[in-house]
């Protein structure tokens, strides 16, 4: 009965990462660096449950075909569990840095406990040393099964350990992710450790890859790397939304902004300076919106809020907002340059016939010619 109900859950769970395996998927076939990681945790953990429901279903059935499955299963399911566990190890170390570089800088001494523990695993088919299966083709855990733990476990500890000591270099809702990822893996390992018959390190990792998904991966696709604002992609879904619902608020305001002379700030100040610039404006612009507006990076040094509005007063009372914030920052910002933003701004009613595009169009062109008549917001 067990074996029936540790099955199913395994199946269950390798439906759910099927999904999340389908959401991932790029029709160009580009994958970033740590989405190509959170790929492979989905499909090693996938590939260690159809290993752990094989096992299920033939343990304690007698037979030829029963016998090889159970035991040719049961090594590579020995030889394949320690992956999740490095991939993550890849994947803390990529959301640290962002640099490829960095990431691939412990990756030979992370290998060592996989090929360790891939030749324990091989061995125990002769030896014994992880596990044997009886006359009566039931499977059991061998003499030297707690190596086997050691190698998984220090990838927990890898990953902690490198946590704790670089906190300071992540987000802390990155970090909080990272680290809730840890905590169903380690806690369902620890009871199927100490209560044979379950198993739960799987599902449990399974669990944490729905997390990590929510909480990284999902909102990485709709998040500007750099400034952390939201991205074009997000704006227009945004967009579309407040411009069909008319239920909260008739209209809303739309504010377009873009920074003079970009160029010059990074051909003359070098573009470390150039993303410094944009980070922080995009700081004061969040602040300055508040709560209740949705600001998002458009494109290159260009920015759109989107802010509940009755009328045009209510625009322009975030424009003032924002041109007090910026006004504040350059007294006491002591950068080499003036960084000087023009807008554009309109108010749009919702759920009339107003599509997005007529919205990007019209607050384009107004931001444009505040350019041409020198209309701007100094920081």
């Amino acid at each position: 009965m067990a074996g029936i109900n540790n099955a199913t859950i395994n199946i269950f769970c390798i439906l759910l990462l099927a999904i999340l395996l389908l959401n991932m998927f790029s029709r160009n076939g580009k994958y970033l660096p740590d989405q190509k990681l959170f790929i492979y945790m989905l499909v090693s953990t996938a590939s260690l449950l159809i290993l752990d429901t094989m096992q299920w279903v033939f343990d304690g059935h007698l037979g030829a075909l029963s016998q090889n499955v159970i035991r040719v299963s049961s090594i590579f399911y020995y030889m394949l569990q320690p992956l999740p566990g490095l991939f993550w190890c890849l994947y803390v170390r990529y959301q640290i840095s962002m640099d490829i570089g960095e990431m691939n800088a412990g990756r030979m001494l992370l290998l060592i406990p996989i090929a360790l523990n891939a030749v324990m695993s091989v061995l125990s088919y002769f030896f014994e040393y992880y596990f044997y299966i009886d006359n009566q083709n039931y499977y059991h855990r061998g003499e030297f099964f707690w190596i086997f733990v050691v190698f998984a476990y220090c990838y927990f500890v890898y990953a902690a350990i490198y946590l704790h000591f670089n906190r300071e270099k992540v987000d802390s809702n990155v970090f909080n992710s990272l680290i809730v990822f840890l905590l169903p893996p380690v806690a369902g390992s620890l009871v199927q450790i100490l209560h044979y018959g379950m198993s739960l390190t799987w599902p449990c990792c399974s669990l944490s890859l729905v997390l990590v998904y929510i909480n990284i991966q999902k909102d990485q696709l709709y998040t500007d790397h750099l400034t952390g604002l939201y991205n074009r992609r997000l704006l227009d879904i945004h967009l579309n939304s407040s411009l069909r619902n008319n239920r909260k608020s008739g209209s809303i305001g739309v504010i377009m902004m873009d920074i003079d002379d970009f160029k010059f700030i990074n051909d003359s100040f070098g573009h470390v300076e150039g993303d410094r610039a944009l980070t922080e404006t995009a700081l004061i612009l969040k602040k300055s919106v508040g709560r209740e507006g949705f600001i998002a990076r458009y494109g290159g040094d260009e920015f759109v809020a989107v802010v509940p509005a009755e009328d045009s007063s209510d625009v322009q009372k975030v424009v003032d907002t924002i041109e007090g914030n910026l006004q504040l920052y350059n007294e006491h910002s002591g950068a080499p340059y003036k960084i000087i933003i023009s807008t554009g701004q309109e108010i749009f009613e919702c759920g009339g016939a107003v599509s997005r595009l007529d919205v990007i169009n019209t607050i384009d062109k107004k931001m444009y010619g505040s350019k041409q008549i020198s209309s701007r917001i100094t920081v």
